[in-house]
């Protein structure tokens, strides 16, 4: 019996630790499935995943592609043409005046293949074409049935002066090589772009972070002084007002918290648009954790090594250079197309003819007595006949045409005169742009620098004077008001000190950016100080991020920062 009790004991305990490990399995599986995946990341492995994920780089990255077809259908102007045809005709006619007593029956078998095309050079057009052709027929007048036909011909034509250096096809092939030259400028564009708003975005998200720390640490401290006031309330040294003060100012920065949490949260959202195939639904539960501080050493910039970069590299001028070649390009089929059409057109016809020839009595008066079939020409024959030249056909001739006044073609190269000196003029203005948009860069870099500097001094001096104030609460030499307000300026201290921080790094951004590509939105920075004049953004995601000017910071998700 108690052997039997032990064993029933024993399997009784086996099957309980095996549903409590069972159990635990689960437990360890839901939670690892309800815990998002937590992404460490540096800036640098932000950019190569939007360069590898971004949806709109990957819709960019398609241009180039379109128009290599663009170029592909211009070139195809140029190929030649083969045509082929075959045709059956079976045909009764009534007997209609008194040659034709009877009706006329015929049956005609024709075909036909050419080969047509427009010569890249010079303007040259050429068609080759080949017809056969076998009648039957019971008319009394044909010399031959069946009747065997064949020809062999040649025509080609060439512009003299309008259309031979340069035509409408040569033009639409020279300007598609250039619009793909333009398209590779958009996606190196697009790369520039993108890998700055990444940047943006990630330190902005650093910001963000930090800008949580300082709420953290700000309401830590008003808890604190609650702390304090309730007790000496308590005791009776301190009013109820002081007590209700420090709550107040509790509950001021729980609000501040839960704004700079939902500004991370925010923040991550925009990163993750940059940085992810976002149609896949579980990337939005990744936590992004950057793992880079913010660069805060001043780098030596040259500003002039900057400026002669920007214009040898940015995208937006070497755009600019081939809309030059654009208008060049039609300036020059314009040009052309005032000249006179003159054009030399020569064709040759080779003929060959066979069959079974009808003989004729002719004594008989016109046109003779059908007496029977004659002489059998072979189609080789009548092939030999071609390619010998028997039956040849020459043609040579010249025709001229020209407009009388003023015509279309005059006013037409009139306007891409104009529209060439309007794209040399905009490229002008897009260097004087960015110079000034690298050197008000580079500024900026300078005056966020020495920010960071004020603003650090601002914020230890700001905490030196709260511990000044709590000391001389302690010993009663000080009131609550003045240590809240001290708290509040510390507060206020570290957000400037962020949002210096912050702006600094943009800055470092957008000159790194502004000497390859032009703003996103083709705008220009303020040149000095006031109100800020269409300046260039870096768009990240549903955020707009507006470089700081000598009169206007730059937009930040950091609250308390200047806007």
């Amino acid at each position: 019996m108690t052997v039997r009790f032990n064993r029933r004991l024993v399997s009784i305990m086996r099957n309980t630790m095996l549903f409590t490990f069972a159990i635990a399995a689960l437990a360890a599986s839901a939670s690892a499935q309800t815990t998002p995946a937590t992404l460490r990341l540096t800036a640098d492995e932000a950019v190569r995943m939007a360069l590898d994920h971004n949806i709109d780089l990957n819709v960019d990255r398609l241009d180039p592609q379109i128009s290599d077809t663009r170029v592909a259908a211009a070139v195809g102007a140029f190929k030649p043409t083969f045509n082929l045809g075959v045709q059956q005709n079976s045909q009764l006619q009534p007997p209609a005046n008194f040659l034709f007593p009877t009706a006329t029956s015929s049956d005609v078998v024709s075909s036909n293949a050419g080969l047509a095309q427009r010569l890249p050079w010079f303007g040259t057009t050429y068609s080759v074409s080949w017809t056969a052709t076998h009648t039957d027929s019971n008319s009394f007048l044909n010399s031959y049935n069946p009747l065997v036909q064949s020809g062999l011909g040649l025509n080609v034509s060439q512009p003299l002066l309008r259309d031979m250096k340069i035509d409408l096809a040569r033009t639409q092939l020279a300007t598609s090589r250039t619009n793909r030259d333009i398209a590779d400028t958009r996606v190196r564009e697009s790369l520039v772009h993108t890998t700055a708003n990444v940047k943006a975005a990630y330190w902005n998200l650093v910001s963000a972070i930090a800008n949580v720390e300082a709420r953290r640490s700000a309401l830590a401290l008003a808890q604190e002084l609650v702390r304090v006031n309730k007790a000496k309330v308590d005791v009776g040294t301190s009013p109820p007002l002081d007590l209700v003060s420090a709550q107040a100012e509790v509950a001021a920065n729980q609000e501040q918290l839960i704004i700079a949490e939902t500004s991370v949260r925010q923040t991550e959202d925009r990163l993750r648009l940059l940085i992810y195939d976002t149609t896949q639904r579980e990337t939005w539960n990744v936590k992004i954790e950057p793992v880079d501080s913010p660069p805060v050493a001043t780098p030596p910039i040259d500003v002039d090594a900057a400026v002669e970069r920007g214009l040898r590299e940015r995208a937006d001028l070497a755009r600019a250079r081939k809309d030059i070649d654009n208008a060049r390009i039609g300036l020059n089929y314009s040009a052309n197309q005032k000249l006179p059409d003159v054009r030399l057109n020569a064709s040759y016809q080779a003929s060959g003819l066979g069959g079974t020839q009808v003989l004729r009595d002719v004594t008989r008066g016109f046109p003779g007595t059908i007496v029977g079939p004659g002489l059998n020409t072979s189609f080789g024959t009548v092939l030999n006949q071609i390619f010998a030249s028997d039956f040849p056909t020459w043609a040579v001739g010249v025709n001229v045409s020209y407009p009388i006044g003023q015509s279309v073609e005059q006013a037409n190269h009139a306007r891409a005169a104009l529209e060439q000196t309007q794209s040399e003029e905009r490229l002008k203005s897009a260097q004087a742009r960015a110079i000034q948009q690298i050197r008000n860069a580079a500024w900026q870099i300078d005056m966020n620098a020495k920010r960071i500097e004020t603003t650090r001094a601002a914020r230890e001096l700001a905490e030196q004077r709260l511990d000044a104030e709590r000391k001389r609460l302690e010993v009663g030499m000080s009131t609550s008001f003045l240590v809240i307000q001290a708290q509040r300026d510390l507060a206020q201290a570290k957000t400037n000190e962020l949002g210096a921080v912050l702006a600094y790094d943009l800055a470092l951004v957008d000159f790194e950016a502004l000497q390859e590509a032009g703003p996103a939105n083709g705008g220009s920075p303020s040149p000095g100080g006031g109100a800020p004049a269409a300046q260039p953004t870096l768009n990240v995601g549903a955020a707009t991020i507006v470089p700081a000017t000598a009169g206007a910071t730059r937009t930040s998700i950091v609250p308390g920062v200047p806007q």
